[in-house]
């Protein structure tokens, strides 16, 4: 016989392990987003590469967190894809993480020093592109391969 005490803690603890499997569900589902949308950049610009224009770079990266056990350190690593040209500048995409303030997930963009978003605000929405203007608005605009091929141009114009 559970006393009331019992009863509580034990509804907390089903409670909890109830959040750790839909969170671990959303995070694979998350993680295929993210490759998902790696592979159709990469394939954007293949013939760039076969013509040793660029290399992709993967990896995964730990982003500085403090870590405690092997499940944070898992947590804190982040998947990069890096776009390097002949020159050495680089295209980066860090993973951010889902659930994050006004989306569902985000990707830092990083070309030289001009910094970016690439936001998912649902799950089964489309990708955005995200910046701050000079009041530190965001303004979204729409991801896709023409979008995405005017970005590479400017900031290869720029080196």
């Amino acid at each position: 016989m559970y006393s009331h005490l019992e009863e509580i803690l034990e509804q907390k603890k089903q409670t909890l392990l109830k959040y750790r499997k839909e969170s671990l569900f959303e995070e694979v589902e998350w993680q295929k987003k993210v490759k998902e949308l790696y592979n159709r950049i990469k394939n954007w610009l293949a013939p760039l590469q076969k013509s040793n224009y660029l290399v992709f770079k993967e990896e995964k990266r730990s982003v500085g967190t403090s870590v405690v056990n092997e499940e944070d350190f898992k947590s804190a690593l982040r998947d990069f894809l890096t776009i390097q040209f002949f020159n050495g500048e680089t295209i980066e995409f860090e993973q951010v993480g889902f659930n994050v303030v006004g989306a569902y997930g985000r990707i830092n963009l990083q070309l030289g020093l001009r910094e970016m978003m690439i936001v998912l605000k649902e799950p089964d929405g489309e990708w955005e592109f995200a910046e701050r203007n000079e009041g530190r608005k965001l303004i979204f605009y729409k991801f896709n391969q023409d979008t995405f091929e005017q970005l590479v141009t400017e900031f290869v114009e720029s080196f």
